[in-house]
C-alpha cells in the first residue's frame, strides 16, 4: 500500500449522469480484492449546490485515499484493555462506514457450526468492551477466538486458490482442525477467568508470586478448554484439567501430586471469589479432588542439607552478597549484611524463613543470649508479623558461634535505620508481602544451582538440617519441639513451659552449644 499516492490539483472526481452527479474513481489493481473485487466506486452525490458537491466528493476523495495509504482509522477503534495487556478492536466495514460498490459482508467467521458474514466485527478481553460493541451491532469475540478467526479465513482463502487436489485437501485438513478449536470457544457472556482474576487481585492484593500462581493456572485451563464464561465451568471442565496436569512432564517428571493440588487450589479459590461477587452462583470446584500423594514420607517433605552443602551455602551466598553493588537507597545501607546474617541465623536457630527475616530489634536478647519469636503487634511502621500458628511463637536460644555476629550485625544496623526490624531492607513493600523474599529470591535465581540439584533441598531445609543435628547431640524431643515451635507431644506443664519465656533457657543453651551445625 505504501507504493499508493494520491493525484493532486482538482481530482474532485465529480461526473454527472443524467440530473444527478456521482462520485466516481477507479480502484486501483491492487486494492480490488480488499474492496470486495469491484473495479471502481460509484456513489450518488446529494448536495444541491456545486461547492455542496465539491465538500462530498473530496470528503469521500480524502478517506479513499487515506484508506489505500493504510490508514483505517476511519473504520477501525483499537485501545487498550482494562482487564489486561492486550488490544480491545471495533472493525466496521459496512457500506455507510467504507463506501464500496458491492453489498457484501467482507467478513466470514466460523460460529455455532455455520459460516457468519458480517460487516463489523470487535474483539476484547475485557467483558464491557464486549457488551457495549454487542449493543452497537458487531460480532464480538474473545481477543484468543478472535485470532484463531483470522488463522480460519486466511485458511479459507487457501483452500479456495488451491492449485491442485492434494493442495486443496491439505487446506481442508487445516480449516477441520481449526473449526475443531472454535467450537471449544463459547459466545462472550459475562466475567471469565481472564476479567474476574484483576478484580480479585485489585480487592485482595496477594504477592507478586501468588499473582504469577493465578495466571499460570488459569493459562493452562484456558489452554485445555477455552476461555469459558464462569456461568459454563463445570465440575468436569475441573476434574479434566486435574487430569490433564497429572500428565504434565517437567524436565522428562511428572508434577507432584501437591503441585496438582495448589493449582486446583488457586483456580478453586478464583470461583470463590466470584461466588462472593455474584459472577457464579456458587464454586463447582469444591467436590473435585486432587490426586492423593502416594509417593514415600520422605519424598514427600523437604530434604536436610549436608554439612558440607552448608558450608558451600554459606560461602557462596556471602561472596556473591559482598561483591554485588546495591544501587537504591532503600538497600544499600544494610542488604548485604541482611542477607549474610539471616543465613547465620537460618542455620543456627532451626526457626523458618520467615520468622527470622520479619525479626524486631527488641526480639532480640543479647545478654540473655535469647530471641523471642512472636506475632504480638508493635507501633513499628512495618507490616505486622506472621506465624505459621500459635504454637509458633517461642523461644530460641543464640549458639555462641552465632552470637558475635548477630551483635556486630545489631550494631551497624542501629547506626544505619531506625525502622526497628532487624532486617530493615527486608521490609515489604505491601502489607500481605513476605520478609523472606529477598533472601528466597537469591536462593532461587543465584545459590540452588551451585548447591544442589536436589529439588527437594531449599532455605527451609536448614530447619531439617537443625532437627537432625539436634537429635545428633541427644537433645529431648520436648526441648527440641519448643525451640522449633512444634506441638509437643508431652501435656505435662514442663513442656508449656518452654514457650513464650526463657525460664528454661540455661538449659536450652547448653545442649544448643553442643551442635555443630556445618562441620569442620
Amino acid at each position: 500500500m505504501s507504493q499508493f499516492t494520491p493525484r493532486s490539483g482538482k481530482a474532485n472526481y465529480i461526473k454527472p449522469r443524467g440530473k444527478h452527479f456521482y462520485y466516481r474513481r477507479a480502484i486501483p489493481p491492487e486494492f480490488r480484492e480488499f474492496f470486495d473485487s469491484g473495479t471502481e466506486w460509484n456513489i450518488k452525490l446529494e448536495g444541491a449546490t456545486e461547492a455542496a458537491r465539491r465538500v462530498e466528493a473530496g470528503a469521500l476523495a480524502h478517506k479513499h485515499n487515506r484508506l489505500m495509504l493504510g490508514s483505517f482509522e476511519d473504520a477501525a477503534i483499537v485501545q487498550h484493555s482494562k482487564v489486561d495487556d492486550t488490544l480491545s478492536m471495533k472493525l466496521d466495514f459496512s457500506p455507510e462506514n467504507l463506501p464500496i460498490n458491492k453489498q457484501k459482508p467482507p467478513f466470514e467467521f466460523y460460529r455455532d457450526g455455520k459460516i457468519i458474514k458480517t460487516y463489523k466485527v470487535a474483539g476484547s478481553n475485557d467483558p464491557e468492551f464486549l457488551k457495549q460493541a454487542e449493543a452497537e451491532g458487531y460480532l464480538v469475540m474473545t481477543g484468543s477466538e478472535m485470532m484463531l478467526q483470522g488463522k480460519f479465513m486466511r485458511q479459507r482463502t487457501l483452500a479456495i486458490k488451491a492449485d491442485d487436489a492434494d493442495e486443496l485437501e491439505l487446506a481442508k485438513l487445516r480449516i477441520g482442525q481449526t473449526r475443531r478449536r472454535l467450537d471449544k470457544f463459547e459466545t462472550p457472556n459475562g466475567e471469565t477467568l481472564r476479567t474476574i482474576l484483576p478484580k480479585m487481585h485489585e480487592e485482595n492484593k496477594p504477592r507478586q508470586p501468588t499473582i504469577d500462581g493465578h495466571y499460570r493456572a488459569i493459562e493452562e485451563f484456558i489452554e485445555l478448554h477455552g476461555n469459558l464464561p464462569l456461568v459454563n465451568i463445570t465440575k468436569q471442565h475441573l476434574s479434566d484439567y486435574v487430569a490433564h496436569l497429572g500428565k504434565v512432564r517437567i524436565k522428562g517428571q511428572p508434577l507432584a501430586p501437591s503441585t496438582v493440588r495448589q493449582r486446583l487450589d488457586r483456580l478453586s479459590a478464583i470461583l470463590e471469589f466470584a461466588t462472593i461477587a455474584e459472577a457464579v452462583p456458587h464454586n463447582v470446584s469444591k467436590t473435585v479432588k486432587a490426586p492423593r500423594d502416594t509417593r514415600s514420607q520422605g519424598d514427600q517433605v523437604y530434604k536436610p542439607f549436608t554439612k558440607p552443602e552448608v558450608r558451600k551455602l554459606i560461602d557462596v551466598a556471602t561472596d556473591a552478597w559482598t561483591r554485588r553493588r546495591y544501587q537504591t537507597h532503600r538497600t544499600q545501607l544494610s542488604r548485604k549484611t541482611d542477607l549474610i546474617t539471616a543465613l547465620h541465623m537460618l542455620v543456627w536457630t532451626g526457626a523458618r524463613p520467615e520468622e527470622i527475616c520479619q525479626l524486631r530489634l527488641d526480639d532480640v536478647d543479647l545478654d540473655r543470649m535469647g530471641i523471642v519469636i512472636t506475632n504480638e503487634t508493635d507501633d513499628l511502621e512495618a507490616p505486622d508479623r506472621k506465624l505459621k500458628n500459635e504454637e509458633s511463637v517461642q523461644g530460641v536460644p543464640i549458639h555462641r558461634l552465632l552470637l558475635p555476629r548477630l551483635s556486630d550485625h545489631i550494631d551497624h544496623v542501629r547506626r544505619v535505620s531506625n525502622a526497628g526490624l532487624l532486617f530493615p531492607s527486608f521490609e515489604p513493600m505491601t502489607d500481605k508481602g513476605r520478609y523472606a523474599t529477598p533472601i528466597g529470591a537469591d536462593w532461587s535465581e543465584h545459590l540452588r544451582e551451585h548447591i544442589t540439584s536436589d529439588r527437594q533441598k531449599v532455605l527451609y531445609s536448614l530447619r531439617h538440617s537443625w532437627a537432625g543435628e539436634s537429635m545428633n547431640v541427644g537433645m529431648s524431643e520436648t526441648m527440641r519441639n519448643a525451640i522449633m515451635g512444634h506441638k509437643s507431644d508431652s501435656k505435662s506443664s514442663s513442656a508449656k513451659r518452654y514457650r513464650f519465656h526463657f525460664e528454661d533457657l540455661e538449659n536450652q543453651l547448653e545442649w544448643v552449644n553442643k551442635m555443630d551445625c556445618v562441620g569442620e
